[in-house]
């Protein structure tokens, strides 16, 4: 049977990404932390709640020193919950450092659009937990759809995205998202079957960073993806 996400809450897992709508997601994590968890939110130094438009690689860094420290109650948790529209690379490095080694009773939630486009790395050490409609991170479809298709259909849905971005349908965060969730898939694949060299991660992250400069071409960058990835069997 598969476990409700208040059981699985029960389960303590170190780290966890929530997924779904924001403000019932921030509701239902609060209040799980209340009552199932006994923590108390107000005025309690051992619970830490942050909400960051882009999370960067200092916040990052305060967050690690502030959960490397001892908690003031005994045998008390420490609770952080990180709500951000998006965390950068730099960050999310940061953040997999101290999800590895995590302070004793210290226990972390992810929520936010930052969720869409976590790294695999990071997302691997997470326990995903989706509370209401299928988020971008977890519907892995269009991905899908990509690695399956020969290269002159890969090339077809690039120049359709391509043009959508210049029509302004839709928006650069759009492409990185799609190559975020080529990666998680064969990332995912690479961990149960094997088979993919370290070199296609470094080349992918690299088309990844050139993304997120506003001069760089959406085209050319999943173009090269195309060429590069795998088919999906």
């Amino acid at each position: 049977m598969t476990p409700k996400p208040a059981e699985i809450l029960e389960n303590n897992h170190h780290a966890y990404c929530l997924s779904g709508d924001v403000a019932n997601v921030r509701t239902y994590l609060f209040e799980t932390l209340e009552t199932k968890w006994g923590i108390r939110l107000k005025g309690n130094p051992d619970f830490y709640y942050e909400k960051f438009e882009t999370m960067t690689v200092d916040e990052a860094r305060v967050l690690k020193e502030f959960q490397a420290r001892k908690s003031f109650s005994v045998g008390g948790k420490k609770v952080f919950v990180i709500e951000a529209g998006g965390i950068t690379d730099q960050a999310q490095n940061s953040l997999l450092k101290i999800f590895e080694e995590p302070a004793e009773n210290t226990h972390f939630f992810l929520l936010g659009h930052c969720v869409r486009n976590l790294i695999p790395t990071l997302t691997s050490r997470l326990l995903a937990i989706n509370l209401g409609e299928e988020s971008a991170a977890l519907d892995q479809t269009e991905a899908l759809n990509f690695l399956n298709a020969p290269l002159p259909k890969r090339l077809a849905l690039i120049k359709k995205l391509a043009d959508d971005i210049k029509d302004e349908k839709k928006t650069k965060t759009d492409a990185l998202v799609l190559l975020q969730k080529i990666e998680s898939v064969l990332y995912q694949k690479a961990k149960e079957k094997g088979g993919l060299s370290g070199k296609l991660f470094e080349d992918l992250e690299m088309c990844r960073d050139y993304l997120s400069d506003r001069s760089s071409s959406v085209k050319t960058l999943l173009e090269y993806v195309a060429l590069i990835a795998p088919h999906n069997t």
